[in-house]
């Protein structure tokens, strides 16, 4: 799909590289190394779906148990033939190896649902836990063999301790017996596996025994005494036990990982392939790369890019300095970009960029760009860019781009991006640009995707005209002379020559003169570029000073909106301070009321004297503060009624009341608020949501009437309540049965235990309202209710 002059003048081996060099594993090096762009977009698809996982397993879930194994390949292959005995290192590499894939299929089991893709690619792990317990019980982490190996290792240990002890005792007792002049050092010690003790030259004779060594100086000999001989013969052969045991060891594991040695390769090449994936994924968030839009239309739309290459280097080098977004489209209305502006302006940094982009997410790997960006599947890619003067091949800089523009021609079509920088360079300039406008006409009319940086003056007016091909340049700032590095279509670029020589000391004469010499309506498509371009920056700079008024004008506008809220709360605060006030008098008239009532139980008094308390009651109400009446007349949204029983906030009095009625004939609503009932518009009332409402008894409600009722009920509900709760009911409801001249009423306490009923009778035989009283008969309630004749 892609030849290996196109990966390397874009520079996509260096991006591998670096990937490579985040693998935890040889394998996974391996494998990212194999990454190549690919043209099957389900393939590109399933490997950008593996990568997007593990960035979200990297940056939001538990670190992977093990990154990385020692590779196994070599020791796997070895075991493959019988008889032979994997080494200690290997059989350690092999069980630390058989862990980590058990861990990591644990780890993707566990996260199935989050990271689908990651376990399709471990699916084939596979875990031998009796192996890998085996070895670890037989090696230790510091890769020894363990006492535990096998019973007879641990016997031979055992004894060969033993033998040891015995011996360094026994030697240690000798030297204690030699005179001073005989002995070098009281210390025994090693040589060649032997125990020995130092004895000074000449002296051996007072020390029978086999010399095994002597000093460099040769002032001391080595001297394993006769006397101990024996013993170390038995040491030396335990020593060779424990060897022989060792091997046998060995062997009967490494017997054990051949019979695993298929599942253990297959898991190997899984490993490097999940490490391969992983290094993909930390490289793809160090340069904050973005999983691209794939197409098959030849389309190329890329938002916010960066060379990953200059992204790595500006946070190596610790300049600071950030990398230039590059947004760029191809394919949207014309097949065909030429790019035109000042040297060093950033127009084959831009090439190298979609060309790069565009690789790497052919071969499923995220690009450094915003989200929205969008590449195309490409089969063939193609670039000729730079230098390619070949002294070997005996070919000069123009004869080599042309060989490589003449194979371009020969295998470019709709599925091909071709990337050519200074197009119709390096020969006669009438002459190569000629050759570019045929060339980029031909590749446009075969749908190849293009894009070509030039310096030719006639290419801009050849994008200009032609169809299916595009003007772009790189921004220039012409005050400083300094490059953007900002790409903008549809309008073409300026070299800016005499500018820039002016700037790097060119005599003025010699400017002058090279102006003069240019042609006249060549200088003038010249300066009208360069006004252009000046037009451009002029209009970019207004519509960002538009954005930041903008900006600033939807910053004053929520400030005024919070002023008026803030003005608002101010507003409610004063008011209910009125409220307050307005709660006040209520609850003195409320006082009132009781007291009223209570003079009229003690003096049983009159229907006339009960009217002249209410009327007392309502002096007392009508001193509520005017602007408490002005707030409650104030229109507000209307909602749906509040029905009979809901609980309701009465913003005017600041308090929670509890719905007795619905509209009366004045559209009012009459609410229970504490012992008083007062009636209000609707609109004064708010559901107060996820209360409990308890069962209104309209009859048995706090506070005193003002006037008698037309449809006093003449029945009363006290199950449930205590005696005190039931009296203080009664009492209301009694008196305003009196004031509606009700003769006779049912009260209904209930059957239960009697204790409401028996405690109910004592406090009616004396109330100043109750003429008589009986239980209901059967058919009224028996037991459960109390009839009473109320006086009239």
């Amino acid at each position: 799909m892609v030849d290996e002059h196109t990966i390397e003048v874009l520079e996509f081996d260096k991006v591998v590289l670096r990937i490579a060099g985040q693998s935890g594993s040889e394998m996974g090096r391996e494998e990212v190394l194999s990454v190549a762009p690919v043209g099957d977009p389900e393939v590109i698809r399933q490997r950008l779906g593996r990568a997007s996982e593990m960035m979200d397993l990297i940056g939001f879930d538990d670190p992977v148990p093990a990154r990385g194994i020692p590779d196994i390949r070599r020791a796997l292959a070895r075991c493959g033939a019988e008889g032979i005995a994997l080494s200690l290192e290997e059989l350690s590499q092999v069980g630390e190896a058989l862990s980590v894939f058990r861990q990591l299929r644990d780890y993707l089991d566990r996260r199935r649902a989050k990271y689908p893709s990651l376990l399709g690619l471990t699916e084939r792990l596979r875990s031998h836990p009796e192996v890998e317990e085996a070895i670890g019980r037989a090696i230790g982490p510091e890769g020894e063999v363990r006492d535990s190996a096998s019973p007879e290792l641990s016997r031979i240990r055992r004894e060969r301790e033993r033998v040891r002890s015995d011996l360094r005792e026994r030697l240690e007792r000798l030297l204690s017996t030699l005179p001073q002049e005989a002995v070098q050092d009281r210390l025994v010690t090693l040589r060649e596996g032997r125990f020995v003790i130092p004895v000074r030259e000449g002296r051996q004779s007072q020390v029978p025994g086999i010399v095994h060594d002597q000093s460099d100086s040769g002032a001391t000999v080595f001297v394993e005494p006769l006397a101990t001989v024996e013993m170390g013969n038995r040491l030396r052969q335990l020593d060779v036990a424990e060897a022989r045991e060792i091997e046998r060891i060995l062997r009967a594991l490494t017997d054990r990982v051949r019979g695993v040695r298929e599942d253990l390769l297959d898991n190997v090449e899984v490993f490097g392939r999940f490490d391969a994936v992983y290094a993909i994924a930390a490289f793809s968030r160090e340069v904050e790369a973005q999983l691209p839009s794939l197409n098959a239309e030849g389309r190329v739309v890329l938002r916010g890019a960066r060379h990953p290459l200059l992204v790595l280097r500006a946070r190596e080098s610790g300049q600071g300095q950030p990398v230039v977004p590059l947004d760029v489209s191809l394919g949207e209305g014309f097949r065909t970009l030429v790019l035109t502006g000042p040297n060093a302006g950033g127009k084959t940094v831009a090439l190298k960029t979609v060309g790069l982009l565009t690789l790497m997410a052919c071969a499923g790997l995220p690009v450094p760009a915003q989200p929205g960006s969008e590449i195309a599947v490409f089969r063939r890619v193609f670039a000729d860019i730079g230098d390619e003067q070949s002294i070997e091949n005996d070919l000069s800089t123009f004869s080599s781009h042309v060989r490589r523009l003449a194979q371009i021609c020969a295998e470019a079509d709709a599925e091909t991006l071709v990337l050519l920088d200074e197009v119709g360079g390096s020969t006669d300039p009438d002459e190569g640009a000629a050759l570019a406008m045929a060339l980029l006409e031909d590749l446009t009319r075969r749908g190849a995707r293009t894009v070509a940086t030039t310096h030719h003056g006639a290419l801009k007016a050849f994008a200009h005209q032609t169809e299916g091909v595009e003007n772009g340049s790189m921004a220039f700032d012409a005050e400083t002379l300094r490059p953007t590095f900002r790409l903008r279509l549809s309008i073409p670029g300026s070299s800016y020559a005499f500018e820039i020589a002016r700037r790097w000391g060119m005599p003025e004469g010699i400017v002058e003169e090279a102006a003069r010499r240019t042609g006249g309506q060549t200088r003038q498509v010249e300066r009208l570029i360069a006004d252009l371009d000046r037009s451009y920056q002029d209009y970019r700079e207004r519509s960002e000073d538009l954005a930041r008024q903008q900006g600033e004008a939807a910053r004053l506008r929520r400030e005024y909106e919070e002023g008026l809220a803030d003005i608002e709360r101010q507003r409610r605060t004063l008011r209910g301070a009125a409220l307050r006030e307005s709660e006040r008098i209520l609850s003195e008239a409320n006082a009132l009321i009781e007291r009223t009532v209570a003079g009229i139980r003690r003096e049983a008094a009159s229907r006339a004297s009960i009217q002249e308390g209410r009327r007392g009651v309502q002096e007392a109400l009508a001193r509520v503060p005017e602007e408490a009446e002005q707030d409650r007349r104030r229109p507000t949204p209307e909602g749906p009624d509040p029905e009979v029983g809901d609980y309701v906030w009465i913003e005017r009095f600041g308090k929670e009341g509890v719905v007795l009625s619905g509209r009366n004939a004045a559209g009012r609503v009459r609410v229970q608020v504490g012992n008083v009932k007062v009636e209000v518009s609707p609109s004064e009332v708010k559901r107060v949501e996820g209360r409990a409402v308890p069962s209104v008894r309209e009859a048995g409600g706090g506070g005193v009437r003002t006037s008698a009722r037309e449809d006093m009920p003449t029945s009363l509900d006290l199950r449930g309540m205590t005696f005190e709760e039931a009296a203080e009911v009664v009492d209301k409801f009694l008196d305003d049965a009196f004031v509606s001249r009700v003769q006779g009423a049912t009260l209904i306490h209930g059957k239960g235990t009697g204790a409401l009923r028996q405690k109910l009778g004592a406090y009616l035989k004396t109330h100043p309202r109750i003429r008589s009283q009986r239980l209901g008969n059967w058919n009224e309630g028996g037991s459960g209710v109390t009839i009473v004749e109320i006086e009239t």
